[in-house]
């Protein structure tokens, strides 16, 4: 919930500067055309918010998978090993136990994954030209 907070407001600034772009012709004409909130909703306002949407999920998963300082200043990791993140597992492999191999190992991985999550984030996002 914590690190909730953090992203909210930048994710809310780019769905709003994304929605203040769509012209508003494009809703009188489908209020004309007779469709409702909601489907304009999923014909207007979805579909011209795509990049931004993909902005903020690419942003938001960095942001997740390196999250180390708010796991180690509330929690610590624990109780037990509830809290570990990758980014606080590295740390406590590399520094705490002393086994900086398999910290490095920790680190390529999660470097990967947040690589090729970022990759179909992207490809999912991409418009079809």
């Amino acid at each position: 919930m914590v690190g909730f907070w953090l992203q909210t407001g930048l994710v809310m600034l780019l769905l709003l500067a994304g929605m203040g772009r769509i012209p508003n012709d494009l809703y009188e004409a489908a209020r004309l055309d007779g469709a409702g909130p909601i489907s304009e909703f999923f014909a207007i306002t979805l579909p011209s918010v795509k990049a931004e949407i993909t902005t903020a999920l690419v942003l938001t998963i960095i942001s997740a998978l390196k999250t180390f300082d708010l796991v180690y200043v509330t929690t610590g990791g624990g109780p037990g090993t509830a809290t570990t993140v990758p980014s606080y597992e590295v740390y406590n492999r590399a520094f705490n136990l002393k086994e900086v191999g398999s910290a490095s190992a920790v680190a390529v991985v999660l470097t990967l994954l947040v690589f090729l999550i970022n990759v179909v984030v992207s490809r999912i996002g991409e418009e079809k030209r």
